[in-house]
């Protein structure tokens, strides 16, 4: 089921646009890798920046593949990109969380990330992991550490985010030993990892040189540039969707020059500020919206996207934060994205939550059983079964037909919310926001992820030593 936002005279405008600004405006990098590349392959310098000629964009955005498919550890968790299945994935990078016993705000330390990996590997609806930003490691080894507990404690798919050919060197080695060697990562990738250009329409060196990395390795690739309206886009919906777009089909088109067929994924975040405070907003109709245009203008090109979805500004898990998560989540997943961003978070992605977390796999369920629709076959149009309840004068209640499909998924059944009567709710009044934190408490206390084999587990200990090495060598040298 799918539905657009644009007509197709609209999203052609839109495209063209996008096209425009990557022919005539085009990019600015310093990395003399990406702008070799570039070069080589027939774009042009032009004051100082990249500019792109039709033939090559519209060459390299036929060799990008519609599907293709993310891993766990085990055959439990594929991830079919292009599917649009509107898969969930938890919130990144968020510096506070919700204490799951004294529900006060404070930092997130490393054992935070391990929890908040678990309770999502025991969550049916989330599928994918990203990390939340432990503040008790060190910045410099950060990266390493975040992608080394994801895998220790999850067997579904991870989504990483990488800033630097420093970061990558040790990302790709924790992967490469928890999938069994080089070879099988590529057929079998454990995690898409994600870079960000600066907005407006900036490759910063890092990003540039890791985003070449990731298409070597042969792994996926997210392109996610984060402009925001009336700061580092436009102050106009459509105007800043037409500036991301071209800085996504700039690291689409350098990741298919690069390596044609490479697996890049389209991950639109336009944001939003408060022009009188400054600060950052991730909860209104308008992030919604421009998801959605994203996904379709992704769809459009027959690449598989992302989208923020599971985004508010509310600070607690309240009726807020469900109402916010639920508008900014659907838009996009009805226009088909793959995967909704950011479940479990609250206050403008600032803050993670364990009771949210619970709730998002709740309001996932919603939304994956609404994007599969309705399908409609002979037997499910069941004209003989009314026909025989009326000539037998009996009910439905009676029939194979109903016995048949009760428990076969035609109607969500829920895992939180409450379906009882006001009388029998109001014996002991459970809040959901409260159910869902001791569901999180109890799932922490039982569910048990497959380990990792003793000998995986030594050589992920190497790496992440090698990497604190490396990291006290440079501090030393700098001083």
């Amino acid at each position: 089921m799918k539905f657009d936002l644009f007509s197709d005279d609209q999203l052609q405008q839109v495209h063209e646009a996008s096209m425009d600004i990557l022919k005539s405006i085009g990019i600015h990098t310093k990395s003399k890798r990406l702008k070799d590349l570039l070069l080589e392959h027939g774009c042009q310098e032009k004051d100082g920046r990249i500019v792109f000629s039709q033939d090559i964009l519209d060459k390299a955005l036929k060799t990008a593949p519609s599907e293709f498919k993310l891993y766990g550890r085990n055959n439990d968790h594929v991830v079919e990109m292009g599917a649009k299945k509107a898969y969930s994935q938890t919130c990144v990078g968020t510096p506070s969380v919700i204490d799951i016993d004294t529900g006060k705000k404070r930092d997130v330390k490393l054992v935070d990330l391990e929890d908040f990996v678990r309770l999502t590997d025991a969550l049916e609806y989330i599928n994918i992991i990203s990390p939340i930003f432990p503040r008790d490691v060190p910045q410099e080894i950060i990266v390493s550490v975040e992608t080394a507990t994801m895998l220790r404690n999850t067997t579904k798919p991870v989504r990483i985010t990488a800033e630097s050919s420093h970061e990558m060197k040790y990302i790709l080695e924790l992967l490469r030993v928890v999938a069994g060697g080089e070879e099988m990562l590529r057929k079998r990738p454990l995690a898409y990892i994600e870079v960000s250009p600066i907005s407006p329409l900036e490759y910063g060196f890092d990003p540039a040189e890791a985003m070449l990395d990731i298409v070597e390795a042969g792994l996926p690739l997210g392109v996610i540039p984060c402009p925001m309206m009336g700061s580092t886009g436009p102050m106009t919906l459509v105007g800043t969707v037409a500036q991301h777009n071209a800085e996504i089909l700039a690291g689409v088109v350098a990741s298919q020059l690069l390596k044609p067929g490479s697996p890049v994924i389209m991950s639109p975040r336009v944001t939003f500020m408060d022009m009188r405070s400054g600060v950052g907003l991730w909860a209104m109709p308008e992030m919604g919206l421009a998801a959605a245009a994203s996904v379709q203008l992704a769809r459009f090109y027959g690449i598989p996207s992302t989208a923020t979805g599971y985004s508010c500004a509310s600070k607690i898990a309240d009726a807020q934060s469900g109402y916010e998560h639920l508008y900014n989540a659907l838009m996009p997943a009805l226009i088909g994205t793959d995967i909704i961003a950011a479940a479990g978070s609250l206050e403008n992605a600032l803050t993670s939550c364990f009771a949210m977390l619970v709730i998002d796999n709740e309001l996932s369920s919603v939304i994956q059983r609404t994007v599969r629709g309705i399908e409609v076959s002979e037997d499910k149009l069941a004209v003989n079964v009314i026909a025989e309840v009326i000539q037998s004068k009996s009910n439905f209640l009676e029939q194979k037909h109903t016995r048949k499909h009760l428990r076969a998924g035609e109607l969500w059944k829920p895992n939180l919310s409450d379906r009882q009567t006001y009388e029998k709710w109001s014996i002991n009044k459970d809040k959901v926001e409260e159910s869902a934190r001791l569901r999180a408490k109890e799932l922490l206390a039982t569910h048990r992820v497959e380990p990792l084999s003793v000998e995986v587990n030594a050589e992920i200990d190497k790496i992440l030593k090698r990497a604190q090495d490396d990291y006290l060598q440079r501090t030393s040298n700098m001083k």
